[in-house]
């Protein structure tokens, strides 16, 4: 099957697949994707530099980079500017649905945010961590 009727089934399948925004509402969106070129060097909070190779195909499509740990065989995410903001702001199913990755990597990325080794102080660490005007300049609070 050529890559042009595999974008096509897919655009056909793809209201099945992201159900409505009225069921993964935002608290504190919008969230809009940077502007970067092809092969520039981003920080990403999770797996230290990286080099942007393309934006992902998920319902908010945002710079990523190959990954290769793990089963993950698309792009993954850059957990940098607005995903850090919404990692830290939102449900974990918001995250995942919207920046198309499973469950598990938004509870990761709190936790590497945090600075914890396990889930039990990410609340307390993330809240106190919100707190600090150097955090919210970095990533973008008003």
């Amino acid at each position: 099957m050529s890559q042009a009727k595999k974008k096509r089934a897919y655009r056909k399948q793809a209201p099945t697949i992201f159900p409505p925004p009225s069921e993964h509402p935002f608290r504190a969106g919008p969230y809009i994707p940077p502007k970067l070129k092809v092969g520039s060097v981003v920080h990403d909070e999770y797996y230290g530099d990286v080099t942007f190779e393309g934006m992902t195909d998920a319902p908010i499509p945002w710079p990523g980079f190959h990954c290769a740990r793990g089963r993950h065989k698309g792009l993954m995410p850059i957990l940098f500017d607005g995903l850090v903001r919404a990692v830290v702001e939102e449900e974990e199913t918001v995250v995942s649905h919207y920046w198309g990755v499973n469950r598990y990597m938004p509870n990761q990325w709190k936790q590497a945010l945090a600075g914890c080794e396990d889930s039990n102080g990410v609340f307390t660490a993330l809240a106190i961590k919100r707190a600090e005007p150097a955090f919210r300049k970095k990533y973008g609070y008003t």
